[in-house]
């Protein structure tokens, strides 16, 4: 269940982006709609934390991380 606040775009270069994206993809995946809600005040600081997490991982390499996120999208049936 997604929250109706994170549907509604604030601005009009969000509702740009997330008008292409749905005409790209039929929808805002969710990653997308937490990350850009608020943007200020959480998502620039969360999606820097999310890549350092990522890309810091010294076992794997970058491509085999992007593959890993992909196949748990699937999982989750997340469309990316």
């Amino acid at each position: 269940m997604r929250l109706a606040a994170l549907e509604r775009p604030r601005g009009a270069l969000q509702s740009l982006r997330f008008f292409i994206m749905r005409a790209l993809f039929g929808q805002v995946p969710g990653p997308t709609l937490a990350l850009s809600h608020r943007r200020d005040f959480c998502g620039k600081r969360l999606a820097r934390c999310f890549q350092v997490g990522m890309r810091q991982a010294r076992e794997w390499t970058v491509g085999e991380v992007e593959i890993f996120a992909a196949f748990v999208s699937t999982l989750n049936r997340c469309r990316f």
